[in-house]
């Protein structure tokens, strides 16, 4: 089973969804449509109060006005930082059966240097009894 996780961003105060936000779902859409993905876990917790909603919330609406399924959408929405979002979705998703694990972000935000999504996933899954090889990346560009 391959399950994608996509990362949450910070939401607009007016609880719109931020550029880099819509960048992870079109991403999520595009990867979707590929055929491969028996399930996503959208992850993100309330980082900005203002905004009224979770951003898992948020992004499970948007992306079933997208096409995707509402019952293959799963939401974690305890996660205020990277870190938390390998925390809680990588149980859940050994929990739904996956054996591989599509990580999905916007490019600037895998590849960055400090607090980096791939180790700090890397490191729960191997937690979780997971491989190296159990890891992909879904990002732009």
């Amino acid at each position: 089973m391959k399950v994608l996780i996509v990362l949450g961003n910070r939401m607009n105060d007016d609880g719109s969804l931020s550029d880099k936000m819509l960048v992870r779902l079109k991403l999520a859409e595009e990867r979707y449509a590929q055929g491969d993905i028996d399930a996503v876990i959208v992850s993100g917790g309330l980082a900005n109060p203002a905004a009224g909603s979770t951003e898992a919330s948020v992004m499970k609406r948007e992306l079933v006005l997208r096409g995707i399924p509402e019952d293959k959408i799963t939401e974690e929405n305890r996660s205020l930082t990277t870190a938390q979002n390998a925390e809680y979705s990588v149980p859940l998703a050994r929990s739904m059966g996956a054996d591989v694990v599509v990580l999905c972000s916007s490019r600037e935000h895998i590849c960055r240097w400090y607090l980096n999504p791939t180790r700090l996933f890397l490191r729960r899954m191997r937690k979780a009894g997971y491989t190296p090889k159990a890891l992909e990346i879904c990002t732009d560009r």
